[in-house]
This record gives C-alpha cells, structure tokens and sequence, in this order.
C-alpha cells in the first residue's frame, strides 16, 4: 500500500480564559485528518519569565488517517503547559498503545515547546461475525469495533465477512482489542491477506470466506454469489487458476452455482441441474 507523506495544519484545542476560539478551525481540519498529520496547539497556559522555558504547547501527531487529534490529545493526558522533560515519552507511548485503533505509537520531545507522536493505526481487513455482532478484524487478528468511525469511507467498510464458529480458546471474553486464537479463523485470515497480496483484484470480489471441509476453503464472490471451493496452498497458483476458469465458465457453463478448484488439472463447475468439468493449465 502507498503511503503519501502527510503536510502539517494546526488547530488550538483550548483557548485562554476569555479569549476567542476558533470556530471555522475544527471542521476543517476534521475533513483533512485522512491526509494530514495534525499539529494540536495546546493553549490553556500562560508561562511566566520564571517559567521553565521547556513547557509543552504543542502536540504534534503524525500518522493520523481514521483516529482525530482529539482522541489522541484525550488519551495522551497531557495538559497545556506541562514540564517537557517530565514526560516519559516511552510512558505516553505505551499510553496510546490502549487505544484498539492504534497499533503503534513512538513519542519523541521537540524542545523548547513540543511533543511530536507518530503512529501506526490499525485497518480492517475484514469482519467477522460474532452472536450477531460484526468485528472488525485487522490483519493481525486484532478485533476492532464494530462501529464506523466517522473518516472510514464505504471502501474501508466493504470488506469480505469471515464465517467462524470460534473466535477465541478456552472460552474467553471477545471484546474490542482481543487477538483472535482460533486456528480456523486465523488460517482464513491468513489466507485473505496472501490472496489480497497476490491477486487483489478477485481478493476483492470476495464477499464471505469460510471453511468448507476442515482444510479446504469456501468462498462467495460478489458479483453473483457464485461459490468457489478452494485448496489452501499455492494461493497465487489457485488465484490465476480461477481467473482462467471465470473467464470461460459462463461461456461453457451456463448458470453457473459453484466452482470447485480442489481436483488437479480440472475445475468441476456445477448448476442447479448438471455438473461439469473444465481443464485447466494445473496438475
């Protein structure tokens, strides 16, 4: 995936007793937050010449896509005016790490005024269906909430359901921020993240992954709700196998319900009233 180096904008986020905020500021910078690092001008103090010079006003968070410097700002707990080398940057760090959608953060003092924050958040990479609540799950087997954060677009959401019957070993709570144990959900984790590497384009036609007989996979495609069934191994191999059949099954095979790739050198492909088999370049 590309990443694009994010500009800077700042946006005070406390105003001086009595002074006047800056309205138009916020929803700017809300709309920016996909594609800028957000300096967060921290304002509630007043430093004295007695002061330490070293004092935070700025807190500066590069890396921010989903997440708003609000919600980092809160996390930090931080205050305007604190004594910058009495922050533990590993501390803050580890701080941040709590968040679900954080995945990494580093912390580094900028004297005389600034903490700067980079991180890393976390993506979906698909959902998952749990006593009827949809996780998020990310390539890592992280949960994440099921609720739409308000920068993810439709592209973020649209995303293949993996269909499991555990989650996690022994019985053990599934919340927001738990790391998946199941080994099956784990190996069609697995397998999307190989498949969405190797071949994204059909990767992203996939709208339901499942396991289909203890080692081979079943998957539903977008378009028509077709069904593949499908080795696990040689995921590249299996890929550019079903993008061979796809182009001639509804050419041979009219009205097509599922396509089974487990056979060497063929593909079964069936239908409502008959069965069929196509070659294929494997053996």
């Amino acid at each position: 995936m590309t990443r694009k180096k994010a500009a800077q904008a700042g946006v005070p986020m406390a105003s001086p007793a009595g002074a006047p905020g800056h309205p138009w500021r916020r929803p700017v910078l809300a709309g920016l937050a996909a594609a800028t690092a957000l300096t967060l001008g921290l304002q509630g103090a007043q430093s004295t010449p007695m002061d330490s010079p070293f004092r935070v006003d700025i807190l500066e968070v590069r890396g921010l896509r989903l997440l708003h410097g609000d919600m980092i700002l809160a996390a930090s707990g931080i205050e305007a005016g604190a004594e910058l080398f009495d922050i533990d940057p590993d501390r803050l760090a580890e701080r941040l790490r709590r968040l679900v959608w954080v995945r990494e953060a580093r912390v580094m003092r900028r004297p005389p005024d600034r903490l700067i924050v980079h991180l890393e958040e976390r993506r979906r990479t698909a959902w998952v269906d749990w006593r009827g609540v949809q996780y998020g799950l990310d390539p890592e087997g992280v949960l994440l909430p099921p609720e739409r954060l308000p920068a993810e677009s439709i592209a973020d959401l649209d995303l293949p359901v993996l269909r499991v019957r555990s989650l996690v070993a022994g019985g053990d709570t599934v919340r927001a921020g738990k790391v998946v144990t199941d080994s099956t959900a784990l190996r069609l984790l697995g397998w999307l993240g190989e498949a969405s590497e190797q071949a994204p384009d059909l990767a992203s036609e996939i709208s339901l992954l499942t396991d289909f007989d203890g080692f081979s996979l079943g998957m539903r495609l977008v378009a028509d709700g077709l069904e593949v069934r499908v080795p696990p191994d040689r995921v590249e191999e299996r890929m550019a196998v079903l993008r061979e059949v796809l182009k001639r099954v509804y050419r041979e095979m009219p009205d097509p319900s599922y396509i089974d790739l487990r056979f060497a050198g063929q593909a079964v492909v069936g239908s409502q009233n008959k069965r069929g088999w196509l070659r294929t370049g494997t053996g």
